[in-house]
């Protein structure tokens, strides 16, 4: 097993974080029976071609060896790290967005695909161009998900997003795309604050933002969110899930763990890994009808680097009625 310890930089067409360490487990491709593939070929922005969807098939002899892999990282944090990362989340992820200012997360295109609703406003807008409809990003980091979907939507009158880093506000900000009619984002803690005092969206999106968040928070601040949010408006959840290629690294470098399923990764940023039933149970709770949920089982492999990464994410969408 080789230790990759230099950057990575992943060609990922489905938008998600660039992966900054990994291990390569030689042993793992050969417990995955089938690969899906799903044409998906072009260019990226470099005109380099982009890498495939290939999507895998995950089964119970896949889960047991990676439980295994989880289980055997016994050592969890002392209380005082734990405390310590807690207190200062808000730094943390400051100091993450001045080193990779707006380079690490890849713009998430695939919201087209994943958000149905998208379609229904647009037919609606179609049918009558006054129609005209809110979206909020919470959790928007510097604006990845919210200038995809405004460059590639006429429909939206106002695009609102928060985020608890204010470096990330001031990248967002500095945005060629950020036009003040349109745009709206400014600084807010899911946990601490009070919500802003948006218009209430239509479609609200919380993407791969809870599992930064120690899992104590987790259903308070989606009982916050179903409160702020208005009767017949849709929340789109997308974030990490169990098993996924991440959480099994983490628990091989051990001295990572702060809670199950929960780790702090070498830049102090902190993750939680969800199940399907994790997901349902907290936003039901919370008030949510459960339109849908569902993993996302892809692989991906980084060229340069030869890393393979079976990667797990976990999605739903959440009605306010």
């Amino acid at each position: 097993m080789d230790l990759i310890q230099k950057k990575q930089k992943i060609e990922d067409s489905d938008g998600e974080e660039i992966i900054q360490e990994g291990e390569v487990d030689e042993n793992f491709e050969q417990r995955v029976q089938k690969l899906l593939y799903e044409t998906d070929n072009g260019l990226n922005l470099y005109n380099k071609p982009v890498m495939p969807l290939i999507y895998y098939e995950f089964n119970e002899d896949i889960k047991q060896q990676a439980e295994q892999v989880i289980n055997q990282d016994k050592t969890i944090l002392p209380q005082d790290k734990y405390e310590k990362y807690e207190k200062e989340a808000s730094k943390i992820w400051d100091k993450f967005y001045r080193h990779h200012q707006n380079n690490f997360f890849k713009d998430r295109h695939y919201l087209e695909r994943e958000i149905p609703e998208l379609n229904h406003f647009k037919v609606s807008h179609q049918k009558d161009e006054t129609k005209l409809y809110v979206i909020c990003e919470m959790g928007c980091g510097v604006g990845n998900a919210l200038f995809p979907l405004k460059k590639n939507y006429t429909f939206f009158k106002k695009v609102y997003g928060f985020d608890f880093s204010k470096r990330a506000i001031d990248v967002l900000k500095a945005n060629e795309l950020y036009d003040e009619t349109v745009f709206q984002a400014c600084v807010c803690d899911l946990v601490l604050d009070p919500l802003p005092d948006f218009e209430r969206p239509d479609l609200g999106t919380l993407i791969f933002v809870l599992s930064a968040i120690s899992p104590e928070n987790h259903l308070m601040v989606v009982r916050k969110i179903f409160e702020w949010m208005k009767p017949g408006s849709v929340l789109y959840f997308r974030d990490y899930g169990q098993y996924d290629f991440g959480q099994i690294n983490l628990s091989k470098k051990k001295n990572r763990k702060l809670k199950d399923n929960f780790y702090v990764k070498h830049d102090g940023v902190r993750v939680y890994y969800f199940s399907n039933e994790e997901v349902t149970s907290l936003f039901t709770t919370a008030g949510f009808k459960q339109l849908d949920v569902k993993a996302h089982y892809r692989y991906i492999e980084n060229r340069k680097t030869k890393v393979k990464m079976y990667r797990v994410w976990v999605q739903g969408r959440y009605l306010k009625e």
